[in-house]
């Protein structure tokens, strides 16, 4: 498809391993393509401290879009996208702790405040939160003792982080109140899952088609590759999207192709087929 010139793609789950690392055959290929010219894109519910760890790995002539378009990532600086409405956030949290959750609010001093419900302090300690900030060494969380401190500081998004059951139960508490004033997500994943609140517009297909057409492409000669709910709507927009082979079958139907696993390069062996 000598059409395509523009590569964007997820992280988690197609760019990166289950270990959540860029092979050297991964990075290798994408840094091949920045110094042909063609601009190369990260578009990820990532916050953008991970993010910006990936866009390291491959050059900072890369672009990040994160948490859904919240904010971009431009030659290693964070540009600022939209936030959610504090009074949507706060009342998010409210509904989260009253159901048994851990709100995480992301502010734009980029620190994640968070709060455990009230008599869950005990098992805090084996929660998908605890883990997470386990697992994230380089990012700074903080845990506070009311609702009111979570909003220290303007916050940009709430999330929280649970098993996939009942990150399913709070999407569907959730959608009948907020899926018409907000951008809500449910993603699972084969070990956990997140719900996302953003601004209605801080979505990957928005955002990537705003970046897309700044940068004087056209949609049409974008490749895009993913392999989770939150590429839904980018699979519905783009012309070119490519599945992983380990991609939800929603996002396999909707596919222009068929990849192999995030696990096996599958990324990499596309580009290197159709843009060799």
């Amino acid at each position: 498809m000598t059409n395509i010139r523009f590569v964007a793609t997820d992280i988690d789950g197609t760019l990166a391993n289950d270990r959540g690392i860029l092979t050297e055959r991964t990075q290798r290929t994408l840094q091949a393509l920045v110094q042909r010219g063609v601009p190369v894109a990260l578009v990820t519910g990532l916050n953008p401290w991970p993010a910006r760890r990936y866009v390291e790995q491959l050059g900072h002539k890369v672009t990040a879009i994160s948490l859904n378009g919240v904010f971009r990532i431009e030659n290693g600086d964070i540009q600022e996208g939209l936030f959610l409405a504090p009074e949507i956030i706060r009342e998010v949290a409210e509904v989260m702790l009253g159901n048994g959750y851990t709100p995480l609010v992301y502010g734009e001093d980029a620190v994640t405040r968070y709060i455990y419900p009230q008599g869950q302090e005990a098992q805090a300690q084996e929660s998908e939160v605890s883990k997470l900030i386990t697992n994230r060494p380089y990012q700074p969380y903080t845990e506070v003792s009311t609702l009111d401190e979570l909003f220290n500081v303007r916050p940009a998004q709430i999330s929280t982080c649970d098993t996939a059951e009942r990150g399913q139960q709070l999407y569907e508490v959730l959608k009948p109140s907020i899926a018409d004033r907000a951008y809500l997500v449910y993603q699972p994943t084969p070990t956990h899952s997140w719900v996302e609140i953003n601004h209605k517009q801080a979505r990957k297909d928005t955002a990537l088609c705003k970046l897309v057409q700044e940068r004087g492409y056209r949609n049409a000669e974008v490749i895009y590759f993913g392999d989770s709910l939150n590429d839904m709507v980018v699979f519905q927009s783009f012309e070119h999207c490519v599945a992983m082979g380990n991609a939800r079958p929603e996002i396999k139907a909707l596919a222009w192709r068929i990849a192999p696993t995030n696990n096996e390069d599958g990324v990499a062996q596309i580009l290197e087929e159709v843009l060799g």
